[in-house]
Formats: C-alpha cells, structure tokens, sequence
C-alpha cells in the first residue's frame, strides 16, 4: 500500500511539475506567436498598401501634370497660326520658326524622358515634329491620341505603345487639341515620352515595402506594363485573353507579335481579386516560383490601371519560425528537468509535496505573487526553489511581454508623426519649383481654379500677370547654363519680395515665364504691380552683354484683369496675359501689355 502510494504520489508529482512548468509556457508561446503574427502581418500590409498608394499617387500626379501641361501649351497663339496656313503658305513661314521654336522650347523641359513634340493636322498628318526624321510627313490619323481630341475636345493620354523602329523602346502619348481664337480645332498637339519614366516611378518604392517585395503595374486588360523584378513577362497578361483582344492589342502595338500561348501567364486568383476590387490578398504567383506572396493594389484615378506591391509571406513572417523554434528547444530543455527532479525525489516526497502541489495548483490559479516556502536544504527545498525561480521567470515574462507592448506603442506613435511630418515636407516639394523656391506650376493651376471659383461667387476680379525674361536664350549662351540658373532664381526671389499680399501668388509657369496671380485686383492695380516688378528688376541690374533691348535683364510682361463668372473658364486669363505678352516682344520688348493694347 505503502508503494503504491509513493508510485501515486511520484506520478501525480511528474504530472504536475509538467503541467504547472510546461502548458503556461505554450500558451505563452502560442499567444505570443499569435500576436507577433499578426502585427506582422498588419505591419507588412500597411508597409505595401502605403507602398502601393504612394506609387499609384505619384503615376496619377505625373499623368494629371501632363494632361494640363498639354492642355495648356496647345493654346500658345504660335502653333495655331501655324496650322491656320495652307500647306502651301506654311514652308519656311515665319509662323513655322516661331512654331518650331515653340516645340523645341517646349521638349526641353524634360530633355531625358521627352522624345518629341509634333502638330498634326485635322487628316492627322504630322507636319511639324522635334523628331524629324522619320516623323514628318507620317500618317498618324489612326492613333487613339489623334482621334480622342478631335471626339471629345479634351487633353489625352494614351495606353503605353512599342515602337515600330527602335526595338525595346515603349512609348507613352498625350495630346491636347490646338485651337484658334474662334474656338476651331485646327490640329492635335502631341507628345511622346518615353515610357520608362513611369515604370522608374513603379520601382522607386520596392525597398520601403519591405525584404524582397517587388512591385507591378498593370493596365485595364490586366497586362504587365511594369515588373520590378521580372522584365521578362512585360507586355504578357496575367490570364490569357480572347484571340480578338489579343489581335486587336496587337494591332495598337499594346502587345508584342508572338504566338498567343507566350503572351499569358495563369494568375487566376489575382485576377479574381482585381476583378473584385479588393485591396489585399495572399496568393502564391507562378511567375515568381509559386510563392506564397502579401499583395496589396492601389488603382489610379486617371487611368485604369493597378499598381502592386508583393512580398513573400515566408519572409515577412521570418521572425516567427524563430520563436517558434526558441520556444521548442525551451520546451524540451524544461520538460527534461522536470522529469529528472521528479523522479529523483518521488520516493522522499509526501507531506511537503502535497503542500508544494497546493501551492502549484493556487499559481496556475493565477495567483502568481505566491512562491513556495523553503524549509529545508534537501530535495524538497530545492524543488520549493527551482518552483519560485521558474515562477519568476514567468511572472518576468508578463512583465516583460507587457513593457513590449508599451513600448511597440510608443514607437508607433513615434512613426505616425514623422510619417505626417513627411507629409507636410512632401506637400511643400510638390507645391515649390526646385529652382526657384516659388511656386511651380501645379500650384498655380490649382491656385488659379479656386480664386476662380472663389471670385465667380464674390464677383470680384482677378488679375494675370504674365512675363518672361527678354533675350533669355542669348543669356544663357553667353553666361552659360548655371549663370542662367541664377539670373531666373534672382528674378524669382525679387519679383516675390515685391508682391506683398499674402493672397497672391508668384510661379514659375515654365522656363523662363513666370506669373502673378492677382486675386481681387483689378487692371489698374495690376498695372501697378506690373511696374514694381520692372523696376525692381531694373534696380537689380542683372548684366545682359547679349541683349539688343538694354545691357541689363529685362521682362516683358503681358497683364489681364476679368470678373470671373460661371460661364467661362480659367484658361481665358492665361490666354489673354499671353497674348499681351507676345504683344509686349512684338512691340520692342522691356514693357507691359494688356489686353486693351490689342485692340
């Protein structure tokens, strides 16, 4: 009897010491692989959606910025009275030398990405083009970016294209419809960038989203347009398409000339999710070697389009396996110790085991201040002790598990203010020319749309002041480049030093012009302004060899002053300061025009 109740007690004691030590510890270890899962998992997520919005902001900025710029340059009076001749009439024209200076001053704003600017006229002929060989001449009336216009009246953008002459070269459209005073469509203004400067832009965020993510931009037939780590499947679908789509794409040359099987992939669950507009999804992709990936999409707001950022779920949860294994090699180390002291001492145990047993079962209560009393330096006191050292360790754990947390929090709300800081850093480089420090041109388009509604329901006018530097080319020959640089920053830091409201506005709009944005001022105010601006500018006394106005800098500026209403839009202001500054060259430069000296 006695035997069997020392074999009872020695297996109730092995039992318990394994209970007591071993099932908090994997609870422990299953909560917190839970918990560390899933924050990151959510913190691999946000890192890829933001990733991914980011990127999608900045493709609709680059596309929106083209889309008005286009827009914009196809109204200068120059090209549309290039194609009001007759073709006849347009050969060696001075109409045609001011055009073309018109398009190659314009294709040098982006030198690297910009391949040409070209008019097409109203058969979509290209009669005048940067790249002149082979463009002049060519048919190009059955391109979307020539037909759109024409429809709708409006600025375009195309789908991405590969070039029929020079291999591996894609190429992006906008195009914008010129028109004279009337109002008549006269032709089509159309520009050719080079497509790589929006896949750079899908790129750029890949090691901000994390290890080994990798980003994709798809178009609104789910075709690869851009793959940061697999240029091999460009140009090729996620899913293959109908052979009619497949031929039409080919004829757009959307889609290279191969058989149909070589133009597909099989991502049957990314498509369903796409199809689904969904923002996130795990999915193994086989062209990146069936892995197991975190996706997240973004959708751009101009064209219809996906950007995606990737990354494999194995290592985003790399951490995890770790633990995992830490935790089992912890697991064992304990089990073993236990079941050693256990059977070592069984035979000794009685009174002060069940003692011990009542303090174990009051901890795993959850009382875990209690620890056992040490009576004694044999076993049982040395059981007592390793019981309210592992006690400790676990008491510790908590602690430890809870500081953690704390401390996570904190860091959290560390990184959502320097995120927002960021924020407001990247607002002011978006709104500010890089050269100038002024403002650019995005900021004053957006600038100009709300003083225009503003004024519309105040009934208040609104003034344009619009001025380049005379002789500016000859500036930058003689001076060069950099002295160039610096002429336009001292023009841009005095004319906004002398404009003193905090409600109007100076910009760079482009180049060498700039504009001042008057808001409830009428033309005798901004007449008044304009002549600030000349003389401080003559009070600077730039040196100016090369000019055949004056041996200083000087501007010609053009001004316009209207009440705006409901009925007209922006683009009257800005085409009226234009045309009164075309007449301020006309007449001898180093002067102001306004409207009314037109007529």
């Amino acid at each position: 009897m006695k035997q069997s109740l020392l074999g009872g007690i020695r297996t109730k004691l092995i039992t318990s010491f394994l209970i007591v030590a071993l099932i908090p510890l994997l609870l422990l270890s299953f909560i917190n692989k839970q918990t560390t899962e899933k924050t990151l998992t959510d913190n691999a997520k946000q890192a890829l959606s933001a990733a991914a919005n980011e990127t999608a902001n900045r493709i609709d900025a680059f596309i929106y910025g083209n889309l008005n710029a286009v827009r914009v340059e196809a109204i200068l009076p120059g090209l549309a009275r290039y194609l009001s001749l007759t073709p006849k009439q347009r050969d060696d024209s001075p109409e045609m030398k001011l055009a073309t200076e018109t398009l190659i001053r314009l294709s040098r704003k982006d030198m690297i990405n910009i391949i040409s600017y070209s008019l097409l006229d109203l058969n979509g002929k290209n009669v005048l083009d940067t790249y002149t060989i082979p463009n002049i001449g060519k048919d190009e009336s059955v391109e979307d970016y020539f037909k759109k216009p024409l429809e709708t009246g409006l600025s375009f953008v195309s789908s991405m294209k590969r070039s029929l002459t020079i291999p591996d070269l894609i190429t992006l459209f906008f195009s914008s419809p010129v028109r004279n005073a009337k109002g008549d469509i006269l032709g089509v203004l159309r520009v050719s960038y080079n497509a790589t400067v929006v896949q750079q832009l899908v790129t750029r965020e890949t090691e901000r989203a994390g290890e080994k993510s990798f980003a994709i931009l798809l178009d609104e037939n789910n075709i690869y347009l851009a793959h940061s780590t697999a240029s091999k499947l460009l140009f090729k679908s996620i899913v293959p398409l109908p052979a009619d789509v497949v031929t039409q794409l080919q004829q757009e040359r959307r889609l290279p000339n191969y058989p149909v099987k070589e133009l597909a992939t099989n991502e049957s669950k990314l498509k369903q999710a796409l199809d689904n507009k969904q923002s996130d999804l795990i999915a193994s992709l086989s062209a990146t070697g069936n892995q197991v990936n975190m996706i997240a999409i973004a959708r751009l707001k101009y064209k219809p389009w996906s950007v995606l950022f990737a990354q494999p779920l194995a290592v985003a949860l790399a951490p995890v396996e770790k633990q995992i294994r830490d935790a089992m090699f912890l697991f064992a180390i304990i089990a073993s110790v236990v079941t050693i002291i256990a059977f070592a001492i069984g035979q000794l145990l009685t009174k002060p085991i069940i003692s011990l047993t009542n303090i174990v079962f009051q901890f795993t209560a959850g009382n875990l201040d209690i620890r056992a009393k040490i009576s004694s330096k044999d076993e049982i006191g040395q059981l007592a002790k390793s019981f309210n050292n592992m006690a400790l360790q676990l008491q510790t754990s908590f602690e430890t598990l809870e500081q953690r947390i704390q401390e996570r929090t904190a860091e959290l709300v560390i990184a959502k203010e320097k995120a927002e800081n960021a924020n407001q850093k990247l607002e002011q480089l978006v709104n500010l020319d890089g050269l100038t420090q002024v403002a650019n041109r995005r900021c004053f388009d957006e600038r100009l749309q709300a003083e225009w509604k503003r004024l519309a329901r105040e009934q208040q006018p609104l003034s344009l002041i619009l001025f380049d530097v005379d002789k500016f080319k000859s500036y930058n020959d003689y001076y060069g480049h950099l002295g160039g640089d610096n002429c336009l920053i001292r023009i841009a830091q005095t004319v906004q030093q002398t404009v003193h409201r905090p409600a109007d506005l100076v910009a760079r709009y482009g180049g060498e012009e700039f504009s001042v944005l008057l808001p409830n001022t009428d033309l005798v105010g901004a007449i008044k302004v304009a002549e600030s601006i000349q003389q401080a500018i003559y009070d600077q006394a730039i040196p100016h060899t090369k000019s055949d106005v004056k041996d200083i800098v000087t501007l010609s500026l053009g001004i316009s002053s209207v009440i705006p209403t409901w009925d007209i839009k922006p683009d009257i202001l800005i085409s009226s300061a234009d045309q009164a500054m075309y007449n301020a060259k006309q007449k001898g430069r180093d002067r102001y025009c306004t409207l009314a000296d037109l007529l």
